[in-house]
């Protein structure tokens, strides 16, 4: 447990390294819980920190998970709108890679996530809902992986 607090302490110190440097709106950070929905693999349960830097239409997200398994996902927002009021909607394509050493896996792929915004205090802090149903290899042991990813989070957008 120690070990997992450490690595997530210093991957949200690198994170907030980042942001101190932005300066230009369009960055945001957050966090999110990845779920693991359906499916024969993909990303560890795990707390993730989710990140977007301005100039670059992706949205990346980087989660660690004890004893030492990490995931990683950039997704790029294809279509997105507003619903009513607070509510807005997103789209996209995306690519996944995880990696377990304690279960010897490791996995990368493609996704669709389409999601569900509110957002709270104007336009700066998003609360969020995800889906991505997901396909790929997994590299270790050799075979096909297929899954439904969820996520639940919020990010701050500066």
């Amino acid at each position: 447990m120690m070990k997992k607090t450490r690595v997530l302490l210093a991957v949200a110190l690198l994170v907030l390294a980042v942001a101190g440097t932005a300066s230009a709106r369009g960055f945001a950070i957050g966090g999110e819980g990845a779920l693991y929905l359906a499916g024969a693999g993909g990303l560890p349960m795990s707390a993730m920190i989710t990140f977007h830097i301005p100039q670059v239409p992706l949205m990346f997200a980087v989660g660690v998970q004890s004893p030492f398994a990490i995931a990683i996902t950039a997704d790029y927002w294809a279509a997105h709108g507003n619903l009513v009021s607070i509510l807005s909607w997103y789209a996209g394509v995306g690519l996944y890679a995880s990696f377990d050493a304690s279960g010897g896996n490791a996995a990368i792929g493609g996704r669709i996530p389409i999601g569900l915004q509110a957002w709270v205090f104007r336009d700066v802090v998003e609360l969020f809902v995800e889906i991505a149903p997901a396909v790929g290899v997994i590299l270790v042991p050799t075979g096909f992986d297929w899954h439904l990813q969820g996520a639940v989070g919020l990010r701050i957008w500066l």
